[in-house]
């Protein structure tokens, strides 16, 4: 149910990266949530930046297919840590015993949004109702959205939902066969540039950020936590470092990201970096806690994830999906 957008598939590959680090360094195995690409750039530069020597770590990394596929993986030890979306975490813990548990806060908000055309007239998600919306399948958005609406007293039963191939979905909104379509707020920032180089004026909701509730998380496999806790703290240390690396530089992480992807487009990953720095800093959550954590956000992102799912929402305690130092 929690799919990642992206523009593009890859193969899988997996890529040492850190040149520095010595032959005492503590290895470990990330997963991403998918493809790299945007804010995974950070990770990549945390090679030169000295965010993973300076922690004597040597980290490998390799593609995802997705939070849930993430989730699942690093669970049966296939990787030590990943990033994946929180709630695709809790889901895995509740439905499905997963042995993992989140270690930092990497979005602070969720990630969902709708991507609309200035022409359409849509201002906000109660602009929603009677007008056409399309989603991929296995989209996260369009399960978070009836909550969105719901807050500001409108109903997404009135919407003309309809699903479409995620390849499809900019094509039907330029066409104006669809009014807007669920992305989330890092895909849209290259989708935007593409709506402004066809002649038209893209316009995006994050409604995400009214749900209060965290997007994708660092997470950990629990075995590794209990026989490697000094290098769990150390890897978490090092992606915040990285993290804020990638802040102050964006433009250095995607060109640490290229050296190993030159294929792939430096103005695209810069556009998609941007919106991962704003999901990360840009929140009034981070504001407040920094990267440490939110019990309410944490409970909010649960009872928000159940009842997506029509499950029961009632929430055990943080340490059932949080690993504190």
């Amino acid at each position: 149910m929690f799919r990642n957008h992206v523009l593009a598939v890859s193969t899988a590959i997996t890529m040492a990266v850190s040149p520095q680090a010595s032959s005492a360094a503590d290895k470990v195995k990330m997963l991403f949530d998918w493809i790299p690409g945007g804010i995974h750039s950070a990770w990549y530069a945390g090679a030169e930046n000295r965010c993973f020597a300076d922690l004597n770590l040597e980290f490998t990394f390799d593609r995802g297919s997705g939070s849930v596929d993430t989730v699942a993986k690093v669970a049966a030890g296939l990787g030590d840590i990943g990033m994946a979306d929180f709630g695709a975490m809790m889901l895995g813990v509740v439905n499905n015993g997963a042995q993992v548990k989140a270690l930092t806060p990497i979005y602070s908000d969720a990630p969902y949004g709708i991507m609309t055309l200035e022409s359409t007239g849509i201002n906000s998600v109660s602009d929603l109702e009677g007008r056409k919306l399309a989603s991929g399948p296995g989209d996260a958005g369009i399960l978070m959205l009836p909550l969105a609406m719901e807050l500001v007293g409108s109903n997404f039963g009135e919407v003309e939902s309809e699903k479409a191939d995620f390849s499809a979905l900019l094509g039907l909104l330029l066409q104006e066969k669809i009014d807007s379509h669920t992305t989330f707020l890092t895909t849209s920032k290259i989708l935007s540039d593409v709506v402004t180089n066809a002649g038209k004026s893209p316009k995006f909701l994050h409604f995400g950020e009214s749900l209060d509730m965290y997007g994708s998380v660092l997470i950990a496999n629990e075995e590794f936590l209990a026989e490697r806790p000094d290098v769990a703290k150390r890897a978490m240390e090092a992606t915040q470092c990285a993290l804020k690396a990638a802040q102050a530089d964006p433009e250095a992480a995607v060109d640490a990201l290229l050296e190993l992807f030159p294929e792939k487009k430096r103005d695209a990953e810069l556009a998609a970096i941007s919106g991962g720095i704003e999901l990360i800093f840009g929140s009034s959550a981070f504001a407040a806690n920094g990267f440490s954590w939110d019990e309410a956000r944490i409970m909010m992102t649960h009872a928000n994830t159940m009842k997506s799912q029509g499950q029961d929402s009632a929430f055990g305690s943080m340490s059932d999906f949080v690993h504190k130092f």
